[in-house]
């Protein structure tokens, strides 16, 4: 299983990563890798993020009211950037079938 990096794609380099994003959802961030690593079929990814952006909503309720709109521009476009390019890194698993066979 892949180990969670916090917000933004693996291949940024972390000090970058605490500087643009660690700082808004990191916690959140990280459930949402390891659900990515559990990985599944398009629907556990749709899912997956989904409750990220439940997540960040909730914590963006808890800011003061001047940095509301910030935390829910960000959860906003992370919920979008996982949509759009979170396919590269979940890992999907094919579906098992029910078996079709008789026992005889």
């Amino acid at each position: 299983m892949t180990k969670p990096n916090g917000c933004g794609p693996a291949w940024l380099p972390s000090w970058i990563k605490a500087l643009l994003f660690n700082w808004f959802f990191e916690a959140r961030c990280n459930k949402h890798d390891t659900g990515y690593a559990q990985g599944g079929d398009e629907i556990r990814r749709f899912e997956c993020d989904w409750k990220f952006l439940r997540a960040m909503f909730s914590d963006a309720k808890r800011q003061p009211c001047y940095l509301k709109p910030l935390y829910y521009a960000m959860a906003v476009l992370f919920f979008v950037l996982v949509r759009l390019f979170g396919w590269l890194q979940f890992n999907y698993q094919p579906q098992s079938q029910p078996s079709d066979k008789k026992e005889s």
